[in-house]
């Protein structure tokens, strides 16, 4: 995480707490907390790929494209019926586009 999240995490927290009156409202911020700690868990564990890019001291924006735009397409093709279905979800024109996609990233989709 970088210093200016960091900071961002901290002056959020400081002006959550200045709105703490009530035990009520204290329960509520610990909850927020324990939700965004499971939130960001999980997102951590559904995007590794991502992280391991944000780790790396370079600046290759072609390489996070393809990785994104790779994830994105399993994740389409995963909850679609078929190509046409994946192609539409991603707000592509045509099937033809992903199929392109598809061949590039070397991704097999095997039809359901």
């Amino acid at each position: 995480m970088a210093i200016e999240d960091d900071t961002m995490c901290m002056h959020y927290i400081l002006e959550r707490l200045n709105k703490i009156k009530t035990e009520t409202d204290l329960n509520e911020f610990k909850d927020d907390i324990k939700h965004n700690l499971d939130y960001n868990e999980q997102w951590r564990k559904d995007n590794p790929a991502y992280l391991d890019l944000l780790a790396q001291d370079d600046f290759d924006v072609l390489r996070a494209i393809r990785t994104t735009k790779d994830k994105y397409v399993r994740r389409a093709l995963d909850k679609s019926d078929n190509i046409g279905s994946a192609a539409k979800l991603l707000g592509l024109k045509n099937y033809q586009t992903l199929q392109n996609w598809m061949k590039q990233l070397g991704i097999n989709h095997v039809r359901r």
